[in-house]
């Protein structure tokens, strides 16, 4: 069936969710981040309704998002996601306006996993689907990156990044609106992370405003504290391409102090670094902007059932939670959970 067609099928555009090893706002001031994309993802079905002019129209009734939004003039929905939808049109065209998505998930929003990123990369992969267009990978970014801004404000650019390139990636800003430097990680052994949720954070936009604030106070303080975390990211990186997981495991907890001293950890994520420590995690940390969000416990691929032990130790706690194996490479796909 032509893609013009006023009837055509219903396609689909999928991205996974990520998580982020080392330098999360550090990130932000030009320091490494190394990042990685998850086996849990969102999948959006589009489809068209010919002759129609007041949307896209989104709908969800999975717990991740359970909304129906439409742009103005009608203003359904949350504004950030209506103007995301708005966005979309001027992006990709006025024919945007026919197409109705679907949305489902597996990603919490608000957890630190890359939802609004990974939202933002199957919607745009979506409509591109929808008119029978292929997108490449650089355009891809930088229009989703676009949608991010409507939700973050001033992202740091590593979400839809490593939620576009796959696998693990070595991630630093571009200087001065410079394209950022990316560089994909190929890991010898298998890298497998229990994943805690400590509940939704405030959003993005706030916990960077805040800490900015706090590091306009203290700037020489808070500067040390980015430049600590860089130098985290930049030996995490040797040691996992040598598949070194317990110097791996350090780093990680060291990072998590310096999260920590930026403020943005929370009661329940040190709680959740503690129970993964106490059963045998290598290192355990914050992923996101803090606040709230998700827990990464590194686990001994070694050790038979090291990543259950964890999950179930965070399940008896009250904390949502799941095990994931990080790909070995960008060309390893992940089979994503919807």
């Amino acid at each position: 069936m032509s893609p013009t067609d006023s009837t055509i099928d219903v396609v689909f555009g999928s991205a996974p969710g990520k998580i982020i090893l080392f330098g999360e706002h550090a990130v932000v001031f030009g320091q490494p981040a190394i990042a990685s994309t998850i086996d849990r993802g969102i999948r959006v079905a589009v489809s068209r309704r010919a002759g129609a002019t007041d949307g896209p129209v989104l709908r969800s009734t999975n717990a991740m998002l359970p909304m129906r939004c439409k742009p103005d003039p009608d203003g359904e929905g949350p504004e950030r996601l209506r103007l995301a939808l708005a966005l979309l049109r001027e992006l990709c065209g006025e024919r945007v306006r026919e197409l109705s998505f679907s949305v489902d998930g597996a990603i919490p929003a608000g957890a630190g996993l890359g939802s609004s990123a990974a939202l933002a990369v199957a919607l745009v992969r979506g409509i591109h689907q929808s008119f029978g267009e292929s997108i490449d990978d650089d355009t891809l970014i930088e229009r989703a990156f676009a949608v991010e801004r409507v939700f973050h404000g001033n992202p740091s650019g590593v979400d839809h990044t490593t939620i576009v390139t796959g696998g693990v990636i070595a991630y630093e800003r571009g200087v001065d609106g410079g394209p950022a430097k990316v560089s994909s990680l190929t890991l010898p052994r298998t890298v497998r992370l229990a994943i805690g949720v400590a509940g939704p954070h405030a959003g993005t936009a706030n916990a960077v405003a805040a800490l900015r604030d706090r590091a306009r106070r203290h700037p020489e303080h808070y500067a040390r504290l980015y430049d600590g975390i860089g130098a985290l990211a930049r030996a995490a990186r040797g040691h996992l391409e040598r598949g070194e997981l317990g110097a791996v495991g350090e780093l990680m907890d060291l990072n998590q102090g310096y999260l920590n001293a930026l403020g943005v950890s929370t009661p329940a994520i040190e709680a959740l670094c503690a129970i993964a420590r106490e059963r045998g995690a290598l290192g355990a940390k914050l992923s996101g902007a803090g606040g709230g969000g998700a827990v990464i416990a590194l686990v001994d691929d070694t050790q038979k059932d090291s990543a259950d032990t964890i999950v179930r130790a965070f399940a008896a706690a009250g904390y949502a939670a799941f095990a994931t194996d990080l790909p070995r490479s960008a060309s390893e796909p992940h089979q994503e959970t919807p």
